[in-house]
């Protein structure tokens, strides 16, 4: 995503930008169509862009000669899970029992080349191993999409065309440069690629030949897929000194008392400024004296460290303590539920 879905996989926009379909797609989709002489006249553009930026016409005639807007994508973009779920709801899902179980299972089996990804990046194995679970099961999921038809519909929608349109030039520019062959180039239904699901854009900035193969192979390589994940995470302001942060117990009306304006806090961490909406920063300390404590009602560890309130479900009486590292999670999808999946999960398949 980043892993976008990912990036490219959240919308990471208010729930009422992420309403309403285009007029291109509006005036079929109830018969699941589209505007097919509209779309070819923009996919003209499309190529006369790509020849201007250098992409060869044996590439453009590749990629994009069938190519064609899927209706679905549009679908699965109105109607996200980290925007539709309530947190109980999408943490059960995403920590399910296998998921759990084969996280340990795939700790055990890689344990040497995250322990190498580790020392070489400094972020935990089992950050890693959680984002490349809570992704693509492991490795296990199918990628059947086209990244072409993803990211060619989502940037003639108009909701986010602009930043799918960048998507567009990139895949083509990985295709282009020989980076992954036509066949390969397989994601998601947001144009997420591979075991990690990174965004074309993403790949190029990011993905990492661990292998030392001459390929940055993150369909088929379990050392160049656990790089570039780490690699990501460090480049979006991972620290190796610090966790994500922990699920805490809050005292009585809690949710209603704690939570205030970033402004009234301290200053966030730098990764953490764009991310308004965690609201308040406080020291660690400062927390546990207004009440906060772990689940099993034991202090707070003694570190000084700035950490945000994130609470869960209205009345649940649930909430967690983030750092900053929980935030470079959130570059790789925007999202307080995504990012507490990962790191819930990477806490119970370290054990």
């Amino acid at each position: 995503m980043a892993f976008g879905r990912r990036v490219g996989s959240i919308c990471g926009l208010a729930l009422g930008a992420c309403l309403g379909l285009s007029a291109s797609f509006t005036a079929h989709a109830e018969t699941n169509g589209f505007d097919t002489a509209g779309f070819e006249t923009w996919l003209q553009g499309v190529r006369t862009e790509a020849r201007s930026r250098g992409i060869s016409d044996k590439t453009i005639k590749l990629a994009l000669s069938n190519v064609k807007p899927v209706h679905i994508v549009v679908k699965r973009d109105r109607n996200q899970p980290e925007l539709k779920q309530t947190y109980a709801r999408y943490l059960k899902s995403r920590l399910s029992d296998w998921r759990r179980k084969k996280g340990a299972e795939m700790m055990a089996s890689h344990s040497d080349e995250l322990k190498t990804i580790q020392k070489d990046y400094g972020v935990q194995g089992q950050v890693v191993a959680a984002i490349w679970g809570i992704e693509t099961n492991y490795g296990t999921v199918p990628l059947s999409y086209s990244v072409f038809d993803a990211v060619a519909t989502l940037a003639y929608d108009k909701r986010r065309g602009p930043r799918f349109r960048r998507e567009l030039f990139a895949a083509l520019e990985i295709l282009d440069k020989g980076y992954a062959p036509y066949d390969e180039m397989k994601g998601s239904w947001a144009g997420a690629m591979g075991q990690p699901q990174f965004m074309p854009e993403n790949y190029l900035k990011y993905a990492v030949d661990q292998d030392g193969d001459g390929k940055r192979d993150i369909w088929a390589s379990s050392e160049d897929v656990f790089a570039s994940i780490a690699n990501f995470l460090k480049s979006n302001g991972y620290r190796s000194d610090e966790i994500w942060g922990r699920k805490v117990k809050l005292p009585k009306g809690g949710e209603q008392t704690l939570q205030g304006t970033q402004a009234a806090g301290l200053t966030p961490p730098a990764v953490c400024a764009r991310y308004k909406s965690l609201g308040i920063w406080r020291n660690l300390q400062d927390w546990q004296a207004l009440g906060v404590r772990r689940t099993n009602g034991a202090d707070l560890p003694t570190r000084s460290i700035p950490a945000a309130l994130v609470v869960g479900d209205e009345g649940d009486g649930e909430g967690y303590l983030v750092y900053g590292n929980f935030c470079s999670i959130m570059r790789y999808n925007p999202s307080f539920k995504y990012a507490l999946a990962v790191g819930m999960l990477s806490d119970i398949i370290k054990d």
